[in-house]
């Protein structure tokens, strides 16, 4: 069988640092396929590989075709069709990956085209078919449910892929298996025993130089809807029957359904947002928020999130601080709490705080931080997060994507913080904006960082 992966949006920023990458890296570990990428930017093929693959080797560049393709030509469906033809080269059986790496509001012309195509084709061979569309799926609940309408008109849920790309950074696999994988963790992952959790991401780069795009997205569709909302269903899902695509799916959604809509968020934007397009922006590029998970386990637990754009320092990390009960019986506020650190950027690395003996002292305790590093422990050539999507995309795994029901309850969940009419604090850029700080004295709480 002939494997083909139509790369829409083929000139784009997310082909050319992260897929090309991890297509390049899969066909060197031995996956077979060939790859055609969609583009207006350049002209020919030589305009194309000069630009986007300069120095791949021949073993890649030999199966990395390039079409000059506008969606909107009037001889646009022919022409994709003539060069997915020229492919398949009279095999009998072909499997057409089609990545939507495009805006969802060209969804509708894509898929047109697609079922034109796929019309074609099978005419000539059995015809097998998937496609992969990118976060965030939509910007609200009904576009979501519009455009699942959409793919539905030309394949299966099956054949749907929804990427959230966290989902195949390793960080977010081993959630699961620090938690279900040792009994010691399993034992006080609960509300008899966690105080609260703190999810902290901070970037240092800002969004000027994607504007027009960013300026539809804002920090709730960029990171919360999808990444913090998906990490939270990790860190509280009760342990499922199997660590199977299916079972996990079970158990995120029982989460995503507890949730209650965020009611108690804070929205800012930094202060030369837009200083170059003469306009005034005012989408935000910061948030902060507290949410609760309902469930048996879980409840009356906070769990408070800060995440944007053009901070001091790139930092994400989770914190999951522990009841401090000692304290309290010995009357000693010296005595630290403990807690579990799993910082994902700028690597990962999984912390234990424990107090222990300071030499020298009358029983003076000190946290100590027992560390887990993945580089350290597995080496640095840990897959990167698409190259480990790309490959269950290729093996029809659907682990690592997020189902519809989990993106449908996610937007009705974030649905308060997308009003148009939320105040938003204007901050400087490389400080925090001044309600997160009013934020933790209301709660009674310090950020970890």
């Amino acid at each position: 069988m002939r494997r083909i992966i139509i790369q829409y949006g083929g000139t784009g920023d997310l082909a050319e640092k992260k897929l090309y990458p991890a297509y390049r890296n899969l066909m060197e570990r031995g996956y077979e396929f060939e790859l055609l990428a969609l583009g207006r930017r350049f002209s020919t093929r030589e305009e194309f590989l000069a630009s986007l693959a300069h120095g791949a080797p021949p073993s890649f560049l030999e199966h990395l075709h390039y079409l000059h393709y506008d969606m909107n030509g009037p001889d646009a469906v022919s022409q994709l069709a003539s060069a997915i033809m020229a492919l398949v080269k009279g095999t009998s059986e072909v499997e057409l990956i089609y990545y939507l790496a495009l805006q969802p509001s060209l969804y509708e012309a894509a898929i047109g085209e697609i079922k034109a195509i796929d019309a074609t084709l099978a005419c000539h061979c059995t015809l097998k078919k998937k496609i992969i569309v990118e976060k965030p799926f939509g910007f609200d609940t009904e576009s979501a449910l519009r455009y699942n309408t959409i793919l539905e008109q030309a394949f299966t849920d099956q054949e749907i892929y929804r990427v959230d790309h966290y989902l195949g950074k390793e960080f977010m696999q081993n959630l699961l298996l620090m938690r279900f994988h040792n009994d010691i963790i399993r034992r006080i992952w609960d509300n008899q025993t966690i105080e609260s959790i703190q999810i902290i991401f901070d970037e240092e780069h800002g969004v000027d130089q994607r504007l027009g795009f960013y300026e539809q997205i804002g920090v709730v569709r960029d990171t919360i809807q999808n990444h913090i909302l998906q990490i939270i269903t990790f860190l509280t899902m009760a342990e499922p029957a199997s660590i199977s695509f299916e079972d996990i799916v079970i158990e995120k959604q029982k989460v995503l359904r507890s949730i209650s809509p965020i009611e108690e968020f804070h929205m800012g934007r930094y202060e030369s947002l837009g200083a170059n397009s003469g306009r005034v922006i005012t989408t935000p590029t910061y948030a902060a928020f507290k949410l609760f998970v309902n469930t048996y386990y879980f409840a009356g637990i906070p769990i408070y999130v800060r995440t944007g754009k053009m901070q001091k320092k790139a930092k994400s990390l989770i914190y999951i601080k522990f009841k401090n009960t000692t304290r309290e019986v010995m009357h000693d506020e010296s005595i630290a709490e403990n807690g579990v650190i799993i910082t994902i950027h700028p690597e990962l690395t999984i912390d234990i705080s424990m107090n222990l003996k300071v030499p020298n002292t009358s029983w003076k305790s000190k946290p100590v931080l027992f560390r887990f590093n993945q580089s350290e422990t597995f080496g640095v050539n840990t897959p990167e997060a698409y190259e480990q999507i790309v490959e269950k995309i290729l093996l029809s795994d659907k682990s690592l994507f997020p189902t519809m029901e989990e993106i449908t309850e996610s937007w009705r969940i974030v649905a308060p913080m997308l009003t148009d009419d939320a105040p938003v604090e204007v901050y400087p850029v490389r400080t925090l904006p001044r309600f997160t700080q009013a934020m933790a004295k209301e709660n009674n709480f310090t950020w970890f960082a």
